[in-house]
């Protein structure tokens, strides 16, 4: 991805629900007339493979986990836990970078949210009955009855990590009990969920925070020097390089006749030769963090003498390449 800005130097030279089922008693079996319920019986019947949500870095992103649950036979509940993946906390989760060197990358934060609102969690650690999804069945008897629910998966914002793709593992465990009592609850079964997101290249520059700036001479003289920082930001490696329209000189706008003038830029500290397009910036493996980074940048005018009046203006263009 590319980016450019433009400056211009502006010189002036002169002034579901509950069923109840009679099954009934044949040769092939079948409670006895007057038994009660048969024990519930429940099943994993549907989870999400894979959740998709892009980070979108200066606004949060969110996306969904699916859960259905089947049942039959007599009533029970049942609980959905889910794990914390690679990571060492709920609180943060987070994803890691896919590729070359990803564990040693920043890794990208997410969370997994129940339908009370709170952090989703396992029985890995004490839990409430919010931290979990709850759900019961009444008297299903032999009908196979199901029930969708859902967790919430979001990536906070202000996430500025570098460019690529995100991936993260958690279980989503299904255990037959009403209560959130690990010594009560029985495991029926669990899933395997892949997390995955995006983040896209970000490349940003920018003079004294404008897409397009003006340095005004006012009356033109020898020595006059305007100066304003060269911001930028970007999520991976960067080269910027400096073009000047007019090949590092000030024309005559007014009159094309007049000799050119002569100005010297400088960025970083480093005078800019200007003749042709210039690199003033590079780094080849790194990008910056979210707060805009930013270069002293100064243009100084040259001796001149036996000029036209009129308009002098040359246009520098800017641009941030990504590796």
């Amino acid at each position: 991805m590319t980016r450019s800005i433009t400056v211009i130097l502006t010189l002036v030279l002169a002034a579901a629900g509950i069923f109840g089922v009679i099954a009934p008693v044949t040769a092939q079996g079948g409670p006895p007339p007057g038994a009660g319920p048969s024990p519930p019986q429940f099943s994993l019947v549907s989870v999400s493979s894979t959740v998709v949500v892009d980070n979108q870095i200066f606004s949060p992103a969110s996306g969904s986990i699916g859960v259905t649950v089947g049942h039959t036979g007599g009533p029970g509940g049942y609980v959905v836990t889910v794990s914390r993946g690679s990571s060492p906390t709920f609180d943060p989760r987070t994803m890691v970078r896919q590729g070359f060197f990803g564990v040693l990358l920043p890794r990208l934060e997410y969370n997994i949210f129940t339908p009370a609102d709170e952090i989703a969690r396992d029985l890995t650690v004490p839990l409430t009955n919010n931290q979990v999804i709850r759900g019961s069945f009444g008297n299903s008897g032999s009908a196979f009855n199901t029930e969708s629910r859902s967790f919430t998966v979001r990536i906070p914002e202000e996430q500025f990590v570098r460019r690529g793709t995100y991936q993260d593992q958690v279980e989503v465990s299904l255990y037959q009990g009403r209560q959130v009592d690990p010594d009560t609850l029985v495991l029926i079964d669990r899933a395997t969920v892949t997390i995955s997101s995006t983040t896209p290249t970000i490349a940003q520059i920018a003079i004294s925070g404008q897409s397009s700036y003006t340095m005004d001479f006012g009356n033109l003289v020898p020595g006059a020097t305007r100066s304003a920082p060269l911001q930028y930001r970007t999520n991976t490696g960067f080269r910027i390089d400096a073009e000047s329209e007019n090949g590092g000189v000030l024309v005559n706008q007014t009159h094309s006749g007049s000799a050119p003038i002569p100005y010297q830029l400088a960025v970083g500290g480093n005078t800019v030769d200007l003749s042709d397009s210039a690199l003033v910036g590079l780094d080849l493996l790194f990008g910056t963090t979210i707060e805009f980074e930013s270069l002293p940048m100064s243009v100084t005018i040259g001796s001149f003498e036996d000029v036209l009046p009129g308009l002098f203006q040359d246009v520098i263009t800017f641009t941030i390449s990504n590796f």
